[in-house]
């Protein structure tokens, strides 16, 4: 049975088609929707350091800024996305969007989604979606993922200190509410 997570303050949902178990870490592969069109992106500008991301589109139209280029994409089309490029997506059409998104390798996005979409299916999230700044800096290493306006080795070294004083309070990066997993002492 396949598992479905979802973040209904920014109406996105993720299901995970294969994980990291399934593939001796080597993809992840989920659907992502995008329930109502966006004007612009609700997931901000990143990079990824270590994965590679394929999109493709399964309905509606995809709208991607990648490393400063705009583009929209329709059903059967394609983007591919190597690590260390800032990126970010939207829903571009008039209709629900769907995508397939394959990460290679597949890391520990699972993990990040289904922590922060639990939160926020809880309510424990502000207005855009995310979780506050101390569980946010607990779970943020499990995305790999990075503001391409931030030196990476600020944004870890604040994600160190923060997430510290995060775990401190009794945050965690999984739980097992959220997760098939156990939640690990992180």
């Amino acid at each position: 049975m396949l598992k479905t997570v979802r973040n209904p303050v920014i109406g996105h949902w993720v299901t995970f088609l294969q994980i990291g178990a399934q593939t001796n870490g080597e993809l992840l592969q989920i659907e992502y929707g995008v329930v109502e069109p966006e004007n612009k992106p609700a997931i901000p500008l990143h990079m990824h350091l270590k994965c590679t991301e394929r999109f493709e589109v399964v309905e509606g139209q995809l709208g991607v800024i990648l490393d400063g280029e705009r583009r929209v994409l329709g059903m059967g089309e394609q983007q591919l996305i190597p690590p260390g490029t800032p990126h970010t997506f939207w829903n571009a059409g008039d209709s629900e969007l769907r995508f397939i998104t394959d990460v290679r390798p597949a890391g520990e996005l699972q993990t990040y989604w289904e922590t922060v979409f639990g939160l926020a299916a809880d309510g424990n999230v502000n207005a855009k979606g995310m979780p506050n700044l101390l569980q946010l800096a607990v779970v943020a290493p499990k995305a790999d993922s990075y503001d391409p306006h931030v030196p990476v080795i600020m944004t870890k070294l604040l994600v160190f200190v923060l997430g510290g004083i995060g775990r401190l309070w009794g945050y965690k990066a999984k739980y097992p509410k959220y997760s098939a997993v156990a939640a690990s002492p992180d």
